[in-house]
């Protein structure tokens, strides 16, 4: 996928940056046109960059449900495959399976909580994996590391499926790709798959992606889900586990709770969303091509309870 500044885009298009943060890397006209009537950039160029207009007071109390929620944060650790032993178990497809080599009890725990891994071998290209859903056998028990959890979570990491993919955003396996700072897991009995939400209290807050700073629109799209999601919890993917995003709204404390509001599918920026879904799915250069992982560590949990 082509990325470049839209700053540049702009110019060779003939228009003025309008005034406000610089913006950010953009679809090659390739993809999509970039600007619409009067110079106004194309909605998905905005969803991807983070410049999606808030919603009109009166939208948010005429047709947006108040939702009070509270969140984590997680991303894709790089784990290292143990050795064949006694404890060590792979990750399972779908079908009961295994789909990894094996893992330590610590790494297989983590990948069951964090809902995504890069597993490195040492020999072959690093493979990514994602938790499906929890309708594996008993494989594991993660107590040791993660004790505190509710009987049903525990009993969710404990039968955990997973999926490999190969596109960097999941394409191959998923409708909705996976995008760092927009997808979120959910609890599928209480926010569906696809919703996208409005969290005022996100907008406007910076944060580091791909090496730029962006400031957040505060729109999310529920698009995953995970043993450790329940209720009112979701969990934000973000580049990696590097300092704490948003930390006044990502508290990782049910305590600590915030506004949030569903937007319907025919609001503008669930539209636009939409087509941004399109443009990095059906990317052709991508979808085959393995992203490299970040440096081998242990990984630890970034979703403390």
């Amino acid at each position: 996928m082509r990325r470049i500044l839209c700053g540049l885009l702009l110019a060779i298009a003939g228009f003025a940056i309008f005034a406000g943060p610089p913006l950010r890397a953009a679809f090659a006209a390739t993809h999509v046109d970039i600007t619409i009537g009067h110079g106004e950039l194309h909605p998905a160029i905005q969803a991807l960059n983070f410049l999606l207009k808030a919603p009109k007071p009166e939208e948010v109390s005429a047709s947006m449900k108040e939702m009070k929620l509270w969140a984590t944060y997680y991303h894709m650790p790089t784990v290292r495959a143990a050795k064949v032993g006694d404890t060590t178990r792979p990750l399972l497809g779908r079908r009961g399976t295994a789909i990894s080599d094996p893992l330590s009890p610590q790494d297989w725990c983590d990948a069951a909580m964090q809902g995504s891994v890069w597993v490195d071998n040492g020999i072959d290209e690093p493979t990514a994996y994602m938790y499906v859903d929890s309708r594996g056998p008993e494989q594991n028990t993660c107590d040791k590391w993660f004790g505190n959890l509710s009987p049903r979570i525990k009993t969710a990491t404990k039968h955990a499926r997973f999926v490999a993919f190969h596109h960097p955003q999941a394409c191959d396996v998923r409708s909705i790709p996976l995008m760092a700072f927009r997808t979120i897991a959910v609890d599928t009995d209480r926010i569906k798959i696809g919703t996208v939400l409005y969290i005022p209290a996100l907008r406007g807050l910076g944060f580091w992606k791909n090496g730029e700073l962006f400031a957040h629109d505060g729109y999310v799209v529920a698009s995953d889900t995970g043993g450790a999601i329940e209720g009112n919890h979701i969990d934000m993917f973000v580049d990696n586990a590097a300092g704490s995003p948003f930390p006044d709204v990502v508290r990782s404390n049910p305590r600590y709770t915030f506004e949030a509001y569903i937007v319907p599918k025919s609001h503008p920026a669930a539209i636009a969303l939409s087509q941004a879904h399109e443009e990095v799915c059906k990317d052709s250069d991508r979808p085959g091509r393995k992203r490299q992982p970040s440096p081998i560590k242990t990984a630890t949990t970034a979703n403390p309870v």
